[in-house]
């Protein structure tokens, strides 16, 4: 039998070891397109169960007239709540970035009609209001009129009218609203610094005219008492 000699299996092992320690060329690295946003100790915050995140306020009617408002969703921003609120027998307990929870209420039975946008239809005002949920004066939080526009079968908000006279303490509210072409007029009360809770001294007027954009935008309120 032919053995091999030392020779033959010197250079095999050699051989074998120097393959062995060969560097292989590195897998390719996968770019990364975006950085990660999860950092361990983040939470996904839980939505508010009464106040929606979409920004569809829903159908309208060919007459705003027709429209069923105890049933429209409302923005929330006029008590700092994101999103709609959706209300029940106008009421809802919503979560508000500036005061936490509280209770909101809308008056659909109130609803102002005006051709705000010069567009022979008519647009709506409703008013809404949240507070403490405590039903006295002092826990009032805020008041606004909501106004809506039809088009192309959807709403669109024109803008949410709040009072522009404040001189801190109790909140401002409305005497009355009108919409006009191209304008609306908002008629508030508001509280003088040794007024009770229950009733305001003063009175203004704010007129808020529609811009290019086919926003309201608020002038400055004007005292009448």
């Amino acid at each position: 039998m032919h053995r091999p000699s030392v020779l033959t299996c010197a250079a095999a092992l050699v051989a074998a070891l120097a393959a062995g320690c060969s560097s292989p060329a590195p897998d390719p690295k996968v770019p990364r397109t975006s950085p990660s946003s999860y950092d361990g100790t983040s939470e996904t915050p839980e939505p508010s169960p009464t106040a929606s995140d979409t920004g569809s306020l829903g159908a309208a009617t060919a007459d705003l007239r027709d429209m069923d408002w105890a049933h429209t969703a409302v923005p929330g921003d006029f008590c700092d709540v994101p999103g709609l609120i959706s209300f029940t027998s106008g009421e809802a307990t919503v979560r508000s970035d500036t005061h936490g929870s509280v209770h909101a209420e809308q008056y659909p039975d109130e609803v102002v009609y005006g051709d705000v946008l010069g567009d022979e239809r008519v647009e709506a005002a409703m008013r809404v209001g949240c507070d403490t949920g405590g039903e006295t004066a002092s826990g009032r939080l805020a008041w606004a009129y909501v106004v809506f526009a039809g088009e192309q079968g959807r709403l669109r908000l024109v803008g949410t009218v709040t009072p522009q006279k404040y001189e801190g303490g109790q909140a401002s509210g409305f005497d009355d609203i009108a919409l006009a072409s191209g304008r609306v007029t908002a008629e508030e009360s508001w509280h003088r610094p040794m007024d009770g809770t229950c009733c305001p001294s003063g009175k203004a007027v704010t007129v808020w005219r529609v811009g290019e954009d086919g926003l309201l935008t608020p002038g400055e309120p004007r005292v009448t008492g």
